[in-house]
């Protein structure tokens, strides 16, 4: 049963239509430039089986008001004061073309708020050549007005709006209309690659997708939908304690007495706590303490707690859910640096981890480093590489050799021995260090090539056992440090 309300929002009447389950996940639908929240009906009865789904008439269309004020901006701003009177503190969205815009400008504005991100054949918000409008005569489902402010703004869009992308932290499906579509091809690419952890699915049947193809655009969106983000999992579980984001560092705790918290007061009241709540399993705090990573960043409690649970009496984890979660990550395009950070402080620097956690993450997988091995797996060596600092020279060294051979992971072979000498925990074999740096055929202006050679060939295993050994060869008077003891060298 579709039910049709309104709700004012920033001193406008704005109409939408919910239906589905009152208890289901929140899925927001965002139409396309002059059309109307009607206009999801053949995708509707699909998605709101299981979920609680509003379709929205954003100002100037359908049943909302048309005050004749109009912008993308404003269109943000109305959807994040529905949100707000809807009392929704996070949602899935979907948006259709012009929709799609709208909201990626919502995820750009309160990426803590969008769970997951849809946007079907939205343009990038790229310069493109203006078009006047052709508009029928008579009386139309929209204001004639906010078409001529908003075209011109998708004609010069603002150039925040493309940098703004990057800010966009929610998992992004965008569904491409293929060749019939009018949106440049080129649009399509610039989005996804500008979204951090967006995907493309193309369904070649125009710019009108789900209507369309229907049953296809609500089979690829299901499944996109199907599994919470290990983040939206953590989110749930810190506001079953009544605690939820309201900013960029601002979380509120609803509990007596209510407080305004930073994220370190988060991290330090409940970033240890996931393994100690009875009411989930292993792999179920688990996923747990991975998004609380993502949402609370590198704070020790936060990064800590995992290992802690690996090597308790409780311990050890199940191996699959644990490093298959670990690299998972690192296979991933966004980076987690705070994933990155428990690797280093928790994992590489405990002797009694380290060379398991090494193997776990990459070492295992060295046979398959080979030219033309799959990009995310190179992605994950890269980013091992170079944070394996801490690990003992034998226990990476197989690895390193392996790495070597492949062009693209030289430059991160040689931050891993760089970082291996002067990392407070690291060490080299400096003859073995030399001959494989040799073989990395880097350039010879390369930035700490020369010192490294020349420490390395007189001997030297580690920067803390003779600093001015590295200022001399260096001829600066200044060192270069690990992640142990500073900013690590950036060659």
């Amino acid at each position: 049963m579709i039910d049709r309300r309104t709700v004012t929002v920033n001193g406008i009447r704005l109409s939408y239509e919910v239906s589905g389950p009152p208890d289901g996940d929140p899925l927001l639908l965002l139409p396309a430039l002059g059309e109307r929240a009607g206009d999801w009906a053949p995708v509707r009865e699909a998605l709101d089986r299981k979920r609680r789904v509003y379709a929205v008439d954003l100002r100037g269309h359908g049943h909302s008001d048309r005050p004749g004020d109009y912008s993308l901006e404003l269109m943000r701003d109305d959807v994040i004061g529905l949100l707000d009177a809807l009392g929704l503190d996070r949602v899935d969205l979907v948006g259709h073309s012009m929709g799609g815009v709208v909201a990626h400008l919502v995820a750009q504005a309160r990426p803590w708020r969008v769970v997951r991100l849809v946007l079907e054949d939205a343009p990038a918000p790229l310069p493109r050549e203006p078009r006047p409008p052709v508009l029928p005569e008579g009386e139309l489902p929209f204001d004639r007005e906010m078409v001529f402010a908003v075209r011109a703004q998708l004609d010069r869009p603002d150039p925040a709006w493309l940098a703004g992308l990057e800010r966009i932290t929610a998992p992004t499906l965008v569904v491409a209309g293929g060749p019939a579509s009018h949106v440049p091809r080129q649009d399509i690419t610039e989005l996804v690659r500008r979204i951090p952890d967006a995907r493309l699915h193309t369904l070649p049947v125009g710019h009108l997708i789900h209507a369309a193809a229907p049953r296809e655009f609500t089979s690829v969106v299901t499944e996109f939908l199907r599994d919470l983000p290990d983040a939206e999992t953590a989110r749930r579980w810190l506001a079953e304690d009544g605690i939820t984001q309201t900013g960029e560092e601002a979380w509120y705790d609803a509990d007596p007495p209510a407080a305004t918290l930073t994220r370190a007061d988060v991290a330090e009241g409940l970033g240890c706590m996931a393994f100690t709540d009875e009411a989930l399993d292993a792999a179920g705090r688990l996923r747990v303490a991975m998004g609380l990573m993502e949402v609370l960043g590198d704070h020790i409690l936060v990064i800590g707690q995992i290992h802690r649970a690996h090597t308790g009496a409780d311990g050890p984890l199940p191996a699959e859910a644990l490093w298959g979660g670990y690299r998972r990550r690192l296979e991933a395009v966004p980076e987690c640096e705070a994933l990155l950070a428990s690797l280093w402080y928790t994992w590489f620097e405990d002797h009694t981890t380290s060379a398991e956690a090494f193997a776990e993450v990459l070492g295992e997988d060295r046979e398959r480093l080979v030219p033309g091995a799959p990009e995310p797996l190179l992605r994950r060596a890269r980013r091992i590489l170079e944070n394996s600092g801490p690990v003992p020279w034998g226990a990476k060294a197989p690895t390193l050799r392996a790495a070597a051979g492949v062009p693209g992971l030289r430059h991160a072979v040689f931050r891993a021995l760089l970082r291996g000498y002067h990392d407070i925990y690291g060490g080299l074999d400096p003859a073995e260090a030399l001959v494989l740096l040799d073989r990395l055929e880097l350039p010879l202006e390369t930035r700490h090539l020369a010192p490294l050679r020349t420490v390395l060939a007189a001997g030297h295993r580690n920067h803390r056992h003779g600093p001015e050994i590295w200022r001399a060869a260096a001829g600066t008077g200044g060192g270069a440090t690990g992640r142990s003891s500073g900013t690590p060298p950036a060659p």
